[in-house]
């Protein structure tokens, strides 16, 4: 059977379409805020899974939300002193049972969550976290859990999957507190060694050559 050039620039709409819808239910992308003074939002898989990959980028101006994105957003406590750091969040992945815990609590204790698959060291701006080739133990719903530590709200850029990753370079998170962000620190502080080193060097051939010099 011929298809003529308007069913075939159809057929062709309709594969794109499909191949988008695929991915839309895979990964999930877009613009979430949190409120202030602890604030939460989370989301958890509606199937049973032992993998998940999230991308989190803080921003430093307020953003549109996007509408409709998966996931709950709890409202922080009562107004207090608040360490005043820079817009940021402290991100924990969990299983569902224990994201009922940390949202009902107002004290955010009780809880157990995966160290090499979160960042709670400090607030960060940025979080990369991937089972990769490490599967969680639990074959149960996974969730990730966002905190807002700031007295104002934080507007921040998700990509997060349950079934693949959502990196263009795949990875895995070592199995580490914190994860995937511990082992791009110490690749930070070792280039640091490495700069600081090769500096002292330059100073000492520098105080070398001009004491020769002066003799």
């Amino acid at each position: 059977m011929a298809i003529n050039k308007h069913g075939l620039i159809f057929l062709t709409a309709l594969f794109i379409i499909q191949i988008i819808n695929v991915r839309g239910g895979s990964i999930y992308s877009g613009t979430l805020q949190l409120p202030p003074y602890g604030g939460i939002w989370c989301a958890c898989s509606d199937f049973n899974t032992t993998y998940i990959s999230f991308s989190i980028r803080v921003s430093n101006t307020s953003m549109n939300v996007t509408p409709g994105f998966p996931g709950t957003t709890v409202p922080g406590s009562t107004p207090r002193n608040m360490s005043k750091y820079l817009p940021a969040v402290i991100a924990y992945q969990m299983t569902a049972s224990n994201v009922t815990l940390f949202a009902s609590n107002v004290s955010h204790t009780n809880f157990q969550y995966i160290p090499s698959l979160s960042c709670y060291e400090k607030p960060v701006q940025s979080c990369d976290q991937d089972v990769g080739d490490l599967p969680l133990d639990d074959n149960v719903s996974q969730c990730l859990a966002v905190q807002n530590p700031t007295g104002q709200p934080v507007y921040f850029n998700l990509s997060i999957s349950w079934v693949k990753s959502v990196f263009v370079t795949n990875f895995t998170s070592p199995d580490v507190p914190g994860g995937h962000e511990s082992l791009k620190k110490s690749i930070a502080v070792s280039s640091k060694q490495v700069y600081g080193f090769t500096q002292g060097l330059i100073c000492t051939f520098m105080v070398l050559v001009i004491s020769k010099f002066l003799h």
